[in-house]
């Protein structure tokens, strides 16, 4: 009988980021293919008044005036531009037919936070991850750091992300109680290794992101359930979910060079005044399948985004990646990609101030042989944590 295994991984139906639904795809991908029978655990808040103001002080502090501000803002631009609304609409739907269709067989909705905690006693074994599943806001929900989870029940992280270089001070007595009720600990990035391991007595590995365990050929078969028709004329994919005008403007001057046409996602996590006009092609009815084709059929890729750079790298693309915000701003999401094309030797991939730069060849001979190795070992991670699945 095949162990039944729980996942707490970022799967949301309305949630239109394609790199958070590629990294879900192939987590549970993963489980299922090294044989154990997977669950999405999924959980439904039900908090009174006395609930929010006890965690209020702690959830402004790890941003939640941020969250509101952006959720007001997204809210004005729906007002103000109907077209924006109208095309998101047509983004969320396409994001739930791939998740209806991929992951919701597999969905298990517990209501309120003590089924939640009883229902963590049906599995084998829970594991949180990836992506930024431990990003400091998401701290007081007692759902991404698994503390629903019954003692008794093996519970490991895998490749999960802070998302940030350093966590509020607020919050370093209730992680290190969450770390080490883990029993193994794997994290996407060194910053959290480095975070792990000063506020707790856990060792962390550094593991490859869920999308990197499924190899090219994998991907591309997977590119092969798209229906999406492709651009008849070469051009250059751009995957942009920051509002800096800038790399656009590099992004039009690499067009201008090559003669090539511009494939965008406009408007990916808010209203982008400059999007308006930016690109010559930009479909709204675009699944995860159909995003994997486009940027693996794509001449070059230009993105801002960690899983634009991971699927650039697996389909073999030259490619250019921008910080999303300037290098100065703080707390700043960019530790993920230093890491990324640290282990690759990638670093001449991060815009320097020549969009032509992008041209130059890569040596994709290397970097196929140090990927083997980076998936091997993040494999053998995995497995053995599974294993804790037949500890009685």
């Amino acid at each position: 009988m095949k162990k039944k295994i729980g996942g707490v991984i970022v799967s949301d139906l309305e949630h239109t980021n394609y790199g958070s639904s590629l990294q879900a795809y192939a987590t549970m991908k993963v489980v299922q293919t090294l044989g154990y029978d997977f669950t999405f655990i999924k959980y439904q808040k039900q908090r009174n008044i006395f609930d929010w103001i006890k965690i209020a002080p702690g959830l402004i502090l790890s941003g939640g005036l941020e969250l509101i501000n952006n959720r007001l803002k997204f809210k004005l631009n729906c007002f103000m531009h109907p077209s924006y609304l109208a095309n998101q609409t047509i983004r969320r739907k396409e994001a739930r037919k791939f998740k209806e269709k991929e992951f919701v067989p597999f969905f298990k909705t517990y209501i309120g936070y003590k089924n939640l905690c009883e229902g963590s006693k049906e599995y084998d074994a829970v594991f949180v991850g990836s992506d930024q599943t431990w990003r400091p806001f998401g701290f007081y929900s007692n759902y991404w750091n698994l503390t629903f989870v019954d003692d008794s029940i093996p519970k490991f992280s895998y490749a999960a992300s802070y998302g940030v270089s350093k966590i509020p001070s607020i919050q370093k007595k209730g992680t290190k109680k969450y770390l080490e009720r883990l029993n193994m600990i794997s994290v996407r990035e060194q910053k959290g290794k480095e975070i792990v391991e000063s506020i707790s007595n856990k060792k962390a590995q550094v593991v490859a992101d869920p999308s990197m365990l499924l190899n090219k050929e994998e991907w591309t078969e997977f590119a092969n359930h798209s229906t999406f028709m492709l651009p008849k004329e070469k051009y250059i994919f751009c995957y942009f979910l920051g509002t800096r005008t800038d790399i656009r403007n590099e992004a039009n001057k690499l067009a201008q060079n090559t003669g090539l046409k511009i494939v965008t996602m406009r408007h990916m996590d808010e209203y982008v005044p400059v999007d308006n006009t930016f690109g010559d092609f930009a479909p709204y009815n675009i699944n995860p399948y159909d995003f994997v084709k486009l940027l693996m059929n794509a001449e070059y890729v230009c993105t801002d985004s960690f899983h634009g750079s991971v699927f650039s790298i697996l389909m073999h693309k030259k490619f250019c990646t921008f910080y999303r915000v300037k290098p100065t701003k703080k707390n700043s999401t960019h530790s993920r990609i230093d890491n990324l094309f640290s282990i690759f030797g990638l670093q001449d991939r991060k815009f320097s101030g020549n969009i032509l730069d992008i041209k130059n060849e890569i040596d994709y001979n290397i970097i196929d042989k140090k990927l083997i190795t980076y998936r091997k070992e993040s494999l053998d991670f995995f497995r053995k944590s599974l294993e804790l699945s037949n500890k009685e």
